[in-house]
């Protein structure tokens, strides 16, 4: 019945590392039936059949299931058909399949992932015209957006560089001489867009495209070279440190959250039991955080910020695998599959296997423009301008070379902000402009002061965050100041919804913590009713909306310092990628909403 077979052309494509024999295919196909626990005969087998210098192999059966939509407990079982069909061709091996998952120990044991290069070389040709692309921010940042997903006749017209840059291409569809293609590079998975085929023409498929991956790496596409280039990690650890790591726990939540989820989490023993909602959200909490990496050996740690240790990794040839979770409750946590009833995947494991199998660690290098994300090394290009296009967010102010606190004291007469605060800075110099200045610090605060000013037709709308720290070029002072800011860019539009309570809460002077003041919380106005002038913005057809942190506690001539530093071959202090990626996943939060991020320091 293998030639009844009707399939569309999409495969995963490995290389073969450990040579497949007759008796390895037998033992993968009676694994297959255990796992899924097949009594029946198949609906058809075949093992390694030669045709012409390839070999195929192929196994279909009906298999009985849990209706995922429904308890283990209620006895309801459905029935699927599944199957799988392999080509091994030229040290390659295609991988068709559906509702029959390939075991993980098969695959680490015979096959390893097709070179990124290999897979842009065959589909990300010059010539192919990019219309649809799902990306990955290289942040390890909280705040960040961390996928999107774009679509268009031709990307290339659509999609700045500027953005893209700070993204790496997960999957992408491709127009080459009226052909269309998608590919999942850190996977190997391939498709072409058909009606579905035969058997004949499947394997036709697979050798078309083996040869591809095969060919002589020739010029990618333009576009493509705009994002995150992917480079091997043995080159990256021949001369650079890998310093900080993060989970991805986005795909964990996607692998486990509704129709489509394909794993549970379970407290593992004897008795499993499924997580519930609170449990789960403290697991990703825990896993949602940048950890520092130690050590000098194959295998290192990798710690919080009070030097607890919360995991181990090792740096192998060709990936950084996760070889422990060390904290509770993500260490005894384990994860089966949804297509077997509670506790019965006979592939059961910890949580730190599977997000090892899936590729789920995020690692940054003492090179700020490096990123290992899913299962492959990336460089941000962009850094080889000498961060250029990084420092011109930057925005020096001398008055902040004077600041001393982030408030300033207070007492029970005092009218205005101190002038050697971030806010009196605020008041005083950056946003002396603003024809209304509201200070909103405190409560349910936007931001610690909103900026609104014309400009001809043009209205400017600022958010102010104004921070106070010691001069140094660390992250850790302004992750507070970058969640602020990236969580309330939505309401830069002034939601008509919450803008009446605002304008109220506005009509009252500020009170400091432990001490009431005269400083009245609207610092100026021009507008006979403020109400009307925040609507009136909110609609204003031309606008310019910016999320702008002022701080003390950098130096724009230190940062300009530390990009000619790279330039000359040093390596910067980690403190200082992290700071990178931090402010470039503010940066490139406010562009996602229109905002215009920028950072108000010392010069």
């Amino acid at each position: 019945m293998i030639y009844d077979l009707l399939a569309a052309k999409t495969a995963t494509f490995f290389l073969v590392r450990k040579n497949l024999s007759n008796k390895a295919i037998r033992e993968l196909f009676v694994t297959l039936r255990e796992n899924y626990n097949v009594s029946t005969r198949d609906i058809f087998r075949h093992t390694r059949v030669p045709e012409g210098n390839l070999r195929w192999s192929a196994i279909c059966f009906s298999y009985e299931t849990t209706p995922s939509f429904l308890e283990t407990g209620a006895g309801i079982r459905e029935l699927l058909c599944g199957y799988l069909l392999l080509v091994e061709y030229e040290q390659h091996l295609a991988i068709f399949s559906s509702r029959i998952t390939l075991p993980a120990r098969f695959k680490s044991t015979h096959l390893s992932p097709v070179p990124i290069s290999r897979v842009e070389g065959a589909i990300a040709k010059e010539s192919a015209v990019f219309q649809r692309m799902r990306m990955r921010n290289m942040s390890v940042s909280q705040y960040a957006m961390r996928n999107k997903t774009l679509e268009a006749a031709d990307l290339a017209n659509v999609v700045g560089p500027g953005g893209s840059r700070r993204y790496a291409p997960q999957t992408y569809t491709v127009a080459v001489d009226g052909s269309f293609s998608t590919a999942t590079p850190s996977t190997g998975r391939i498709g072409i867009r058909s009606i579905r085929v035969g058997f004949n023409e499947l394997i036709e498929f697979a050798v078309g495209i083996i040869d591809s991956l095969r060919a002589e790496l020739s010029e990618v596409s333009p576009f493509i070279r705009s994002f995150a280039r992917p480079m091997s990690l043995a080159d990256a650890l021949a001369e650079f440190q890998p310093i900080t790591m993060a989970i991805d726990t986005n795909r964990v939540v996607d692998a486990i959250a509704g129709d489509g989820a394909t794993i549970r989490l379970l407290h593992g023993g004897d008795h499993p039991t499924e997580l519930n909602e609170e449990e789960l959200h403290a697991l990703i909490e825990q896993l949602d955080q940048a950890l520092r990496i130690d050590g000098a050996d194959r295998v290192r740690t990798a710690s919080l910020v009070d030097g607890t240790g919360a995991a181990t990794i090792s740096l192998n040839k060709t990936r950084i695998a996760l070889r422990s979770l060390t904290l509770a409750p993500a260490s005894t946590i384990e994860v089966e599959s949804c297509e077997f009833p509670l506790g019965t995947d006979p592939e059961r494991r910890p949580l730190h296997k599977y997000l090892d199998e899936i590729d789920a660690l995020i690692v940054l290098f003492d090179d700020v423009g490096l990123a290992y994300i899913d299962g492959q090394v990336f460089r941000d290009e962009s850094m080889l301008d000498g961060g250029a296009s990084f420092l011109r967010y930057l925005h020096p102010e001398q008055a902040l070379a004077n600041a001393t606190s982030e408030k300033g004291d207070f007492s029970a007469a005092q009218r205005e902000f101190d002038r050697t605060s971030t806010f009196g800075v605020v008041v005083n110099e950056v946003g002396a402009a603003d024809t209304i200045l509201i200070c909103d610090d405190l409560g349910d605060e936007w931001a610690d002061f909103i900026g609104i000013r014309q400009d001809g037709a043009l209205t400017h709308i600022s958010f102010y965050h104004a921070k106070h720290g010691p001069l140094g070029l660390g992250a850790s002072s302004f992750h507070v100041a970058v969640g602020q800011a990236i969580k309330n860019l939505g309401n830069m539009s002034f939601p008509e919804e919450r803008i009446e309570n605002k304008v109220q809460g506005w009509g009252a002077t500020y009170n400091a913590p432990g001490q009431a003041t005269q400083i009245s919380r609207v610092i100026r106005s021009n507008a006979p009713d403020l109400l009307d002038a925040l609507r009136n913005a909110r609609t204003a057809p031309d606008s310019i909306r910016r999320a702008t942190i002022v701080t003390s506690s950098i130096s724009r001539h230190a940062i300009e310092t530390a990009f000619a530093s790279i330039q000359n071959g040093q390596q910067p202090a980690p403190s200082f990628v992290q700071l990178y990626w931090l402010l470039q996943s503010f940066f490139s939060a406010c562009a996602e909403v229109g905002a215009v991020g920028a950072i108000v320091c010392q010069p």
